[in-house]
């Protein structure tokens, strides 16, 4: 398998001081996908800006992985709520003059 949309996560957390157990927690909880190829753990190129918007949310507003994950949850719950308004939104505009 190819690691060109993969960064290794060794090597990320050395290069930002990011703790390996940070990244692993990461997974547990579902915020982002780690691969292992040849016994090496990857993660995809694309989680990184999850990893960091996640460390900054903790680091800086003081947020626990388990307030990260409610607030997530509502975000999406939210997102969601946003879509259907739009779609009836659109749906009622063919009843407009």
């Amino acid at each position: 398998m190819q690691t060109e949309n993969f960064i290794l996560i060794s090597h990320y957390c050395q290069h930002t001081q990011i703790p390996v157990d940070f990244i692993y927690t990461l997974q547990e909880y579902g915020f982002i996908e780690t691969k292992q190829i040849e016994n090496k753990v990857y993660v995809e190129s694309h989680a990184i800006i999850e990893i960091e918007r996640i460390a900054r949310l903790q680091n800086e507003l003081g947020i626990n992985l388990e307030g990260i994950d409610a607030l997530y949850n509502m975000m999406h719950r939210v997102n969601q709520l946003e879509l259907q308004l739009r779609r009836t939104t659109e749906r009622l505009k063919i009843y407009e003059p």
